[in-house]
């Protein structure tokens, strides 16, 4: 790639109106059933999320452009337990649960990326007929289960160097409203909730993996 700009700029649809610093990318709930650590089960590495030389999702192993992004802030902490003799002294604290998630704003506003804001919304827009001008309809509810998937961030550097983190089960859901400006931006709030992939064997490999690109992407 020459730069972030020809990057994040390659692929983008008809629908898209503000490029951002990072790319979202979300894989099909099938996908979410495969195990180990290849292109269609949990990625081995960069190129089995995006074609590097296009920016392009890697859509035959289930993954799928999001948005482009801003604001994105992955967050990782932990929580612990006290546990106390007496109402005075404390005793013992202890480690309790991690907790991974991300928040992000969503700049892209088509029907098609909305439909993939809400979890349970498995069908695509459909058109309005006999409408003047030519419209789509994406009717949202309330889904009664929620799918795990995994989800990608890819940052490139100005340099020109690859960052991708995976998770390898995550849940996403709209926090809010849009966000209207007289600019015409369009803003969507997200969370997204990582949680441990017990399919996986290695404790310390449940929740996320990172990669990076030793050298620029030409």
């Amino acid at each position: 790639m020459a730069d972030q700009e020809t990057y994040l700029q390659a692929g983008v649809d008809a629908d898209e109106f503000l490029v951002g610093p990072s790319v979202i990318l979300i894989q099909a709930a099938d996908n979410y059933s495969i195990t180990g650590n290849d292109g269609t089960g949990f990625p081995a590495g960069i190129q089995h999320v995006v074609n590097v030389a296009t920016g392009a999702a890697m859509t035959g192993n289930g993954w799928e452009h999001l948005g482009y992004t801003e604001n994105v802030n992955p967050t990782r902490s932990r929580t612990v337990v006290t546990h106390d003799s007496d109402q005075e002294a404390r005793v013992e604290e202890v480690h309790d649960v991690w907790e991974n998630g991300i928040t992000v704003t969503a700049l892209q506003c088509s029907l098609a990326k909305l439909r993939l804001f809400w979890q349970g919304k498995a069908t695509d827009p459909s058109a309005v007929a006999d409408s003047i001008p030519a419209q789509q309809k994406l009717d949202i509810g309330n889904p009664t289960t929620i799918q795990n998937r995994r989800v990608a961030i890819l940052h490139p550097d100005k340099l020109g160097y690859l960052l991708m983190i995976v998770y390898r089960k995550a849940s996403l859901r709209s926090t809010g409203g849009p966000t209207f400006s007289r600019t015409g931006r369009v803003e969507f709030p997200l969370e997204i909730t990582a949680k441990p992939d017990t399919r996986e064997t290695d404790v310390d490999a449940r929740i996320m993996r990172i990669f990076r690109t030793t050298s620029p992407v030409t």
